[in-house]
């Protein structure tokens, strides 16, 4: 709910923003490289704690598409992203988790162009972003009784970043923080909370 509540939240600033402004639209290709890592938080197995889980950072990517409207300085950027996101976490050799995350994600960005010359701008922004996991992407554990398919139906994230553009090109990066549950439903006896968090380096080409 309180995911949700942001979004509408940011919809309705963009609305009231760009109903003001002179109107401009980009649209282009974009893709990345990420490194992820997935945070293991409030482990609980058979009413025994572990807390001290350490995260292994892993590469990935992203390809997709993105649009731009706003005005000289403001705008909004909904994105559309095919994303791979790979990290591991583990408490000693207790436990061990993988996480192999494609999913087909949903950034929607509020930025604010900080310099803006011809040729040359500088941005920042920030929004939330949801994911949802595909077929084949899974966390696998020593666990027992957990699936490695067992992961929620859609993923909440905020996204905040910076980006340059140069022409019909555009650099990004970004780092993102997981919001929600990565993982589904749990046997009774077991509890934790997994979430993921990700830095993203990407170009894309506005061809309009």
């Amino acid at each position: 709910m309180k995911n949700s509540i942001l979004t509408i939240a940011l919809m309705i600033i963009v609305t009231s923003t760009f109903g003001q402004l002179p109107f401009t639209f980009d649209l282009g290709l974009k893709g990345g490289i990420n490194s992820s890592q997935i945070n293991t938080e409030n482990a609980t197995i058979n009413n025994v704690s572990y807390t001290d889980f350490k995260s292994a950072t892993k590469s990935g990517y992203n390809l997709g598409i993105f649009a731009r409207l706003g005005g000289k300085r403001m705008y909004v950027q909904p994105e559309l992203l095919y994303c791979l996101k790979n990290g591991q976490s583990s408490s000693g050799s207790l436990i061990t988790q993988t996480m192999e995350l494609k999913t087909i994600q949903i950034p929607l960005l509020l930025g604010y162009k900080l310099i803006d010359l011809k040729v040359v701008s500088i941005r920042a922004f920030t929004g939330p972003a949801m994911s949802f996991p595909m077929t084949g992407s899974t966390i696998k554990s020593n666990l027992p009784n957990i699936s490695p398919n067992n992961l929620k139906n859609n993923i909440w994230d905020w996204q905040l970043g910076a980006g340059v553009d140069i022409l019909k090109f555009t650099f990004d990066v970004r780092y993102e923080w997981g919001l929600s549950n990565i993982s589904g439903t749990i046997p009774d006896n077991i509890s934790f909370v997994n979430k993921g968090n990700t830095l993203t380096f990407s170009v894309g080409f506005k061809f309009i």
